[in-house]
């Protein structure tokens, strides 16, 4: 397996796609990252959204191996950062069609230095801007035996800069343990203040942010911003005919869990929360 490092994952996956000329149908999530898109229509690929599980809120794997025959790749994004293993489902779509590409899109999952065993093809971490462990610019890539890559020059894309990025093991896993640490205590405010008052998803989706779920999300959000205090609503919908992804980001809610927010800042965002559904009751 080769590790392979750049400044943004956009650019490794990019990077992939064209040293193996996957220039052919991709399926992917329709709750996924802009960038991603317009990074796969830039590498000359087609894109076949696919929607959610009810379940696990990531990939339909039923719906997304259907299409796998005529495809190039799959790719497929760990919604918020949950850490599930979907080995099982990899190897199922590589026996519909034994040439598909499994790209393994972790970037909201906490960084990995010393990947040994994955069953997909590429693996992406980023500790970019607004990612789990926030450097600001970098990523890391596996690639799995077999596959081809290569350092593609781009000179016409802002999201697909050329800059090196070297990581440092020690000072990531340093970081790691801060930001954990910063995000227990700030989930715990938020749990403790509104899971008896509303629908949190589960803990193992709560480390990128902490997401709840609410009828009203146009009109919590805007209580949030008049407060002077943060919150998002990540992603909006890419394809059509998803509705369980657009259901998702209709109701959902991404508090801020990360070294930007304060527990102070943690404690007031419950208040106003719960001040718009005592209003609405």
């Amino acid at each position: 397996m080769q590790q392979v490092f750049s400044y943004r994952a956009n650019k490794i996956l990019f990077n992939f796609l064209r040293s193996n000329h996957l220039r052919e149908k991709v399926i992917l999530p329709a709750n996924i990252c802009h960038d991603v898109v317009e990074t796969l229509l830039y590498a000359g690929c087609t894109l076949q959204f696919v929607d959610i599980d009810t379940q696990t809120l990531c990939l339909d794997w039923k719906q997304a191996i259907a299409l796998a025959k005529d495809a190039c790749a799959i790719l497929f994004v760990h919604t918020y950062g949950v850490e599930d293993d979907y080995s099982d489902s990899f190897a199922t779509a590589r026996k519909e069609n034994p040439l598909i590409a499994i790209i393994d899109d972790r970037c909201l999952c906490f960084p990995c230095l010393d990947l040994v065993q994955t069953e997909a093809d590429l693996v992406l971490y980023s500790t970019g801007e607004k990612k789990q462990v926030d450097f600001g610019v970098g990523a890391i890539g596996y690639v799995t035996d077999g596959w081809k890559y290569e350092d593609i020059k781009v000179t016409d894309n802002a999201i697909l800069k050329n800059e090196i990025w070297i990581p440092n093991k020690a000072v990531i896993e340093k970081k790691m343990d801060e930001v954990i640490s910063h995000k227990e205590k700030l989930n715990a405010i938020y749990r403790r203040s509104l899971s008896k008052h509303l629908e949190c998803l589960p803990d193992s989706y709560q480390h990128w942010r902490f997401h709840i779920i609410v009828p009203n999300k146009g009109e919590v959000l805007n209580a949030i911003f008049d407060a002077g205090l943060f919150a998002s609503g990540h992603y909006a919908l890419q394809g059509r005919d998803s509705p369980i992804a657009a259901n998702l980001y209709a109701n959902v809610i991404n508090l801020f869990n990360d070294f930007y927010y304060t527990k102070e800042q943690a404690q007031k965002t419950c208040d106003v929360i719960l001040g718009v559904m005592q209003r609405n009751r």
